[in-house]
């Protein structure tokens, strides 16, 4: 059983489901999860998006349905009994889940730690009461949890094999129709219909006042896979009349990050996963984000590290320009991305860190598959022999 709800825990339940069914042919999956993990044979009965929610508020707002999810997935658990139970990322609606499953002496692999080194620390102790397993993704979070008997495996991170520079940039903006001199900045507004509606504005915005000053800049928004071109119309209505709003042409491409990443000379990044991204791919950025007041307040009070991104967090200072909530401002933003379009003291800087980062994420301890394949059980009869793993 496996339980997914974003983009970046459906990249990494793909890679894992992937990895699982050339060792388990057999291996029966079910539940929910996104395009990639379904591509990997996935029965999916839910919408990601389903879980994809971020911010006190907002989980309030959808608790209705967030409810009726779990619920779901708790009689699937007491139905189907499945071999394995695992949880990936989404902490508090996870390990509500592998409290059921622990009750029914169902084990519990978590993949990806709770940031715990961010804020709550307190609930190191109760998550290793919780699970069998802990796969994370940096080398940095092992130590956290040594005071405990939980066992704790550095698996790398999939984005290390994933986003690697391909070298087809130039390809890639003869194909946008760019021409020598013109340059190109990136939109990447998050993966969750919540992230689009705060921040999709402020990014627009950022490009209306950057075309004044570099006429010769291209723009371009890259869609994740999560969201669809409605949840784009719901935030962005009067896109057909943009040229009349005195916003310059933004193109829209969807399932291209990877390459226009590549593409781009610099980047305006929704903090998460798409942070790392960029760094692997070696993309200079300017990281926003922006929440509800009310759960940016408590979180200011909560949040003990002085970075929101990952690109940071693993560089272990302030490689990347970030704004957040009131600093996601227009006129601060395209000052800050001037000076990575125009200047190649700080893009230089930024790369050499953005190496580094690559360099610290490469050496894992073992293969996530290799830590299921102990709880399921290696193949007796040459790879052919059967595994129910109910995924949701």
């Amino acid at each position: 059983m496996m339980v997914a709800g974003e983009a970046s825990g459906d990249l990494l339940g793909g890679a894992l489901l992937s990895a699982l069914r050339e060792r388990f042919p057999r291996l029966t999956a079910v539940g929910v999860g996104g395009a990639r993990m379904r591509a990997c044979g996935l029965q999916s009965a839910f919408d990601i998006n389903d879980l994809a929610v971020v911010g006190l508020v907002e989980v309030i707002r959808h608790f209705p349905r967030l409810r009726q999810v779990f619920l779901a997935l708790v009689r699937l658990l007491e139905v189907e009994r499945p071999r394995l139970l695992i949880t990936i990322d989404l902490p508090d609606f996870n390990l509500l889940l592998a409290r059921r499953a622990k009750a029914l002496a169902i084990p519990v692999v978590h993949y990806v730690s709770p940031q715990v080194w961010a804020w709550r620390r307190g609930r190191v102790t109760r998550i290793a009461r919780l699970l069998d397993h802990l796969m994370v993704l940096f080398p940095f979070e092992p130590p956290i949890y040594q005071q405990t008997t939980l066992p704790v495996t550095f698996v790398g991170h999939p984005l290390v094999h994933l986003a690697v520079p391909t070298g087809a940039r130039e390809a890639v903006r003869h194909g946008l129709g760019m021409v020598p001199g013109e340059k190109l900045l990136l939109l990447l507004p998050g993966s969750r219909r919540g992230e689009l509606r705060q921040l999709l504005a402020p990014m627009l915005a950022t490009c209306r006042l950057l075309a004044r000053l570099m006429p010769q800049l291209r723009f371009v928004l890259a869609l994740a896979e999560s969201l669809s071109q409605a949840d784009l119309q719901a935030c962005w209505p009067d896109r057909t009349s943009e040229p009349g709003m005195g916003l310059p042409p933004v193109l829209v491409r969807c399932g291209e990050t990877y390459p226009l990443l590549e593409a781009a000379d610099a980047a305006l990044v929704a903090s998460g996963t798409a942070t790392l991204e960029a760094a692997l791919l070696g993309t200079p950025m300017v990281v926003v984000y922006r929440v509800n007041r009310f759960t940016y307040e408590i979180g200011r009070r909560l949040i003990q590290v002085p970075f929101i991104s990952l690109a940071n967090l693993v560089a272990g200072y302030g490689l990347v320009t970030e704004r957040i909530q009131d600093e996601v401002s227009p006129p601060l933003l395209a000052q800050d991305l001037l000076s990575l379009l125009t200047g190649r003291e700080r893009v230089e800087q930024m790369r050499v860190g953005f190496a580094a980062i690559r360099a610290q994420l490469s050496h894992p301890e073992r293969q996530p598959v290799e830590v299921i394949s102990a709880f399921l059980g290696e193949p007796t009869d040459g790879g052919g022999s059967e595994t129910t793993a109910t995924a949701c």
